[in-house]
């Protein structure tokens, strides 16, 4: 996906955080907002001495050693793989990465002086700044109801009014944003409802597609006139309009639409559900953007179930992948170039044991050991690829092959993980070239551009990872067609897939954090490699 892109709450943060300041800092607000900022990541290798580093220090220069066509098979000297990298008897991994930091110290007395206040984020979201001013990087978002430690004095300047409070483990909030900081834990009555994200599922919330056309979304329970005066309004717009979206801004939409209507959404919109309310027998989806929609206008989303296959020795390597549901197909005759169907054919986002690549007239065709043959545009073969310079050999990193619509991750030289991804449907959507992981959020929503061939608006797109400007890795829970080229420059993978890799990839987010960016103190962002 491209596009405009909320950092799960964080771009309305930003708005606590500037609607009272200074003139000064409007322009931070428009910079803000565009990904290359919000993304901006810092690589400095100089920690904050105040805040342990849970890191080691790698080869900084990254000579790329060559794994050879295998790479190197494992020693025994390696000990055990974690439970993430032993796969079960199809191949798939068995549990997921964590995606939170370890603690990197104990919070003894050190952290107790210098950290002695509870804070808990009481509005949407809060982002979290490097420094204490408005035009400082973002490097995290925190959600409702997240408790942080903070300092004891407020530091004020930067454009935030009410001040800034320092935060565990690095980082500044502006209390505007909406930041209760007491000397006892403040009490979770302060927060609105609100739902935690469930981190060890492949969907971090329960989601929910639209529908109707021209849906409408109630900043409050309606009365059963409000509702009717709302569907009337909407069905107006919709013959005259279609699926033109009509305008939130209430100065600029039909002057017959109640202000109870927040706004209209159609048919493969996608929301995130926060709750459920009843009022005079009617159901209603309270969003996590605190928005009511009927119930019946619409249909939870089921995560699909693909998930890749761990490579347990690097010789796994290559893994075929069947992107297309085609019979293996038979020569006629012993070296005849007639072919004729097998009888068998494989299921789709399987992996079939391929040995060979052969031409017959002017077809490519892989072959496996029984001499079995399927179409080569119907697999997709992860092969293994050779670090590249400036990736140290203690990374985790990650390729993506456009051509063969692959991904496979890899620590150092040893890759460990193959799946099947779906990227831009038009050369150049997905840049070619060594990136880094900019920003990592365990949702963000992106809106206002067109979605995939299913959705224009997506609240909460889970476990996004943005490399290069809008351009993300994410998981899609709206398809299953992985293996074809398909969005519109992000990287699609499947909701169990996206969620491993978010828990691979640095860096790793502060425990409780929403999204986090590389700063003074972390791993840098790891590198994606993109190949034609």
């Amino acid at each position: 996906m491209i596009g405009s892109f909320l950092l799960g709450g964080g771009v309305v943060a930003m708005g606590y955080e500037l609607s009272r300041g200074p003139a000064s800092a409007e322009g931070t607000a428009v910079a803000a907002d565009d990904p290359a900022v919000v993304a901006e990541a810092g690589e400095g290798d100089h920690a904050d001495p105040e805040i342990p580093s849970p890191y080691a220090a790698g080869d900084e220069d990254g000579a790329a050693q060559d794994p050879g066509e295998g790479g190197t098979e494992p020693s025994e000297s390696e000990g055990p793989r974690p439970p993430f990298l032993q796969p079960d008897e199809q191949g798939h991994y068995q549990s997921f990465p964590p995606i939170y930091e370890g603690e990197p110290a104990a919070f003894g007395e050190a952290g107790e002086a210098q950290y002695p206040r509870h804070g808990l984020v009481t509005s949407l979201a809060v982002v979290v700044r490097e420094q204490a001013d408005l035009q400082s990087p973002i490097i995290g978002v925190l959600h409702a109801g997240t408790r942080v430690r903070t300092d004891a004095e407020r530091t004020f300047g930067g454009g935030c009014e009410q001040g800034w409070n320092r935060v565990f483990p690095r980082g500044w909030i502006c209390r505007l944003a909406g930041l209760r900081v007491e000397e006892t834990p403040p009490p979770a009555s302060l927060v609105v409802a609100s739902v935690r994200p469930d981190t060890e599922a492949a969907l971090p919330y329960e989601y929910w597609r639209v529908k109707d056309e021209m849906t409408p979304f109630f900043h409050r329970l309606p009365t059963f006139n409000e509702q009717d005066q709302a569907d009337a309004a909407g069905s107006a717009w919709y013959a005259k309009h279609a699926r033109e979206p009509m305008p939130t801004d209430t100065s600029k939409r039909p002057s017959d639409v109640p202000a109870v209507v927040k706004e209209y959404m159609n048919a493969g919109y996608y929301v995130t559900k926060g709750g459920e309310e009843v009022r005079m027998e009617r159901r209603f989806l309270r969003t996590l953007r605190g928005a009511y929609a009927r119930k019946y206008q619409l249909r939870q989303k089921e995560s699909p179930e693909f998930r890749g296959q761990v490579v347990a020795r690097p010789s796994d390597l290559p893994i075929y992948f069947v992107r297309r549901e085609l019979p293996l197909m038979k020569r006629e005759t012993e070296g005849s170039d007639v072919l004729i169907e097998s009888g068998t054919t494989p299921e789709r986002l399987s992996t079939h044991p391929f040995v060979d690549q052969v031409h017959i007239g002017n077809k490519v065709y892989y072959v496996d050991g029984e001499g079995l043959l399927m179409r080569g545009y119907a697999v997709g073969k992860a092969s293994p690829l050779k670090r590249p310079p400036g990736v140290n050999s203690d990374e985790h990193w990650i390729h993506i092959d456009l051509s063969e619509q692959t991904l496979v991750a890899y620590d150092g030289d040893r890759p460990v993980f193959a799946t099947l991804i779906s990227t831009g449907k038009e050369p150049g959507m997905t840049p070619v070239g060594v990136h880094r992981v900019q920003t990592k959020l365990v949702a963000a929503s992106m809106r206002d551009q067109p979605q995939e061939d299913e959705a224009y608006s997506i609240d909460d797109v889970p476990w996004t990872q943005y490399f290069s400007g809008s351009v993300a890795l994410h998981g899609a829970f709206w398809h299953a067609g992985f293996g074809q080229v398909r969005s519109h420059g992000c990287v699609n993978l499947s909701p169990s897939d996206a969620r491993w890799l978010f828990g691979f990839t640095d860096p790793p987010l502060p425990s409780e954090w929403h999204a986090v960016s590389p700063t003074k103190g972390t791993k840098r962002g790891s590198a994606v490699v993109v190949t034609e």
